[in-house]
């Protein structure tokens, strides 16, 4: 866009981390200052671009609420070596000096929530591997009927009430608590097998194999210690390291070394490390908002100086 200015943007993902292999995608990143009307119109503009699956650009708000609240894909893009930047502005190179201004502790839940996330992905895939559901749930199999006893109206209310106290078990007698036990636990026997069935359509052939051959997928399990050790380091050290001096390793556990025990085993030590460096953490609880929040603004000032300074088209 001719009239939008883009202030930084890098190679991300396994390039960075440099945990590439010959057939890894080359992810891009950036952050840039959309045209004036995105600012001072009444329609806005958007979020981001997507310019390709692997080319994402972030309006430069959204890069600094996201990368506020700790989100680990976000927030490690100002610390990608420098041999990763593509393009840096002098006003990216602003941002990139300013970066410590985002880290705060709210990197010990985010980073652990995605690690979370890697991890229930794992056991869950790790179940359908060692013991895949053999069948389709029925209703019968849980003694309810082909009709519903309670509709889904009625269930949705009453676990509604139940859970923000308006109503208590004691409330409903034992014959009706029964039923929405049942259909509850039906409920869950049918989500989990329209998910298997779902990973059995789209699961990526490699990984099948993996899974297959090592008992779980062992490129989430190297992710799930890449975030874990990040999310130790930067709440031990106050600094984030994208390019990893643990890169045999990791690439080593994506090979299988590591058996699924040891992983479970080394993740939970992580996560055990990582909430005991908290009180010795130099960082601050929160980011100071009102900071980032003037940095912002000044950027996106200067940014929409410069283009409104650029020639016009034609002359």
């Amino acid at each position: 866009m001719a009239d939008s200015l883009l202030l930084y943007e890098t190679v991300h993902g396994s390039q960075a981390y440099g945990l590439q292999t010959p057939t890894s995608d080359v992810d891009l990143k950036g952050i840039l200052v959309g045209p004036a009307a995105w600012y001072h119109g009444f329609l806005g503009g958007p979020e981001q671009l997507e310019l390709s699956a692997d080319h994402v650009r972030y309006e430069i708000r959204k890069y600094f609420r996201l990368a506020a609240a700790a989100n680990p894909t976000v927030l490690e893009l100002l610390w990608t070596p420098p041999d990763c930047h593509t393009v840096c502005t002098p006003l990216g190179e602003r941002l990139l000096a300013e970066r410590d201004k985002f880290l705060s502790l709210r990197v010990k839940d985010s980073f652990s929530g995605y690690a979370m996330s890697q991890l229930a992905r794992i056991k869950t895939h790790r179940k359908w591997v060692m013991h895949p559901p053999d069948h389709e749930p029925t209703r019968a199999e849980f003694d309810l009927p082909e009709t519903r006893l309670i509709s889904r109206d009625q269930m949705g209310a009453v676990e509604a009430m139940l859970a923000d106290g308006r109503m208590a078990e004691a409330d409903l007698t034992t014959n009706f608590l029964g039923v929405l036990d049942r259909e509850r636990r039906y409920k869950a026997a049918r989500k989990e097998w329209e998910a298997y069935q779902s990973w059995l359509k789209t699961r990526n052939p490699k990984r099948s194999a993996l899974e297959a051959e090592f008992g779980y997928d062992t490129k989430h399990g190297m992710h799930l210690i890449r975030l874990l050790r990040m999310g130790a380091e930067i709440v031990e050290t106050g600094t984030l390291k994208v390019r990893r001096d643990d890169r045999d390793e990791l690439l080593a556990i994506r090979g299988g070394a590591w058996s699924y025990d040891r992983l479970m085993e080394a993740a939970d030590a992580l996560h055990q490390r990582t909430q005991a460096a908290v009180a010795a953490s130099p960082l601050p609880l929160a980011p100071d908002e009102a900071a980032l929040d003037a940095l912002c603004a000044d950027l996106v000032g200067r940014a929409l100086a410069q283009v409104s300074a650029r020639p016009a088209r034609g002359t």
